[in-house]
């Protein structure tokens, strides 16, 4: 089931006409885990295209779904955390 689902996306990246052009994000895990400070490996059978050709996988259509609602401050939180895994850590320590 998982390959029919890899090769759904790939056909799907390829007729866009972009599958070189997108940079996927995160080494493929969950855009709105890593926003929320975690990593959650995917199979990036549920993605988005950003405007800026970025690749974001997600664990599931609901986390795709909350991710959009705030695509860019979701994408600065993830950077953030993924950039430096001891980021939430930090921002808790700085809130109190």
């Amino acid at each position: 089931m998982k390959v029919v689902r890899y090769i759904c996306a790939a056909m799907l990246l390829g007729l866009a006409g972009i599958s070189s052009a997108a940079e996927t994000q995160f080494d493929g895990n969950c855009a709105m885990s890593a926003a929320l400070g975690r990593k959650d490996p995917t199979d990036c059978s549920v993605f988005w295209i950003s405007p800026e050709d970025k690749l974001y996988c997600f664990s599931s259509p609901q986390a795709k779904s909350m991710f959009l609602q705030n695509a860019d401050r979701n994408e600065k939180l993830a950077k953030a955390f993924w950039e430096d895994p001891a980021y939430w850590e930090k921002r808790k320590r700085e809130e109190h």
